[in-house]
């Protein structure tokens, strides 16, 4: 799809702030994470089997932090819920994906796990929006009111920043401010949309 971006980062890293910009631009944007959560309350009964575990569900969706202590402290419980959502979420992706690439115009998937799992590699162009892991873990601890082992070990599970600076196709740099974010996200824009057209 040569309209398609993927936007992705490590956690905390700036690709919500990213799509919320060009959204307000008018671009047409996915995200991969909406798709699992509805995804998560429509396989609800399903998912509390896979885990054993009916305490689960509250008011028949997920209990996602209830799942998410599962998932974040055990890789084994992490790769099966991955192995029942991953088919279905790019399943989904891919469907929308293609009627917005037929309206021939830009548009930007929010992937956070994009360099994690290759089902997505020549689907599209990869967008990495770079933050330090230091400046990570800071932003993390804030967001999400998180002490400093709890934010690494979230951190950790992902692929190293590092290491995704060499296999994007683009890079935005969040560094300092948002108003600082906001300028370089138009600046890349400015050039992307060069190349399109």
């Amino acid at each position: 799809m040569q309209n398609a971006y993927f936007v992705t980062s490590s956690i905390a890293g700036g690709k919500s702030s990213f799509i919320k910009i060009v959204q307000n631009l008018g671009f047409d944007t996915l995200n991969a994470d909406k798709i699992a959560h509805e995804l998560l309350d429509k396989n609800a009964n399903f998912i509390a089997k896979l885990f054993d575990d009916d305490n689960l569900i509250l008011n028949k969706k997920i209990d996602r932090k209830k799942l998410g202590a599962i998932v974040f402290n055990d890789l084994k419980a992490k790769k099966k819920l991955e192995n029942f959502l991953h088919p279905k979420i790019k399943e989904e992706i891919l469907k929308k994906a293609q009627i917005l690439e037929k309206k021939n115009k830009a548009f930007f998937i929010e992937l956070p796990l994009f360099f994690e799992n290759n089902h997505y590699q020549n689907l599209g162009k990869s967008i990495l929006i770079y933050t330090p892991k230091e400046l990570l873990l800071q932003r993390l601890m804030q967001r999400d009111n998180l002490d400093e082992n709890e934010a690494l070990k979230r951190i950790n599970l992902q692929m190293p920043i590092e290491q995704k600076l060499n296999l994007a196709d683009f890079v935005v740099h969040n560094l300092s401010t948002y108003e600082e974010f906001e300028k370089n996200v138009l600046n890349f824009l400015k050039h992307i949309l060069k190349v399109i057209k």
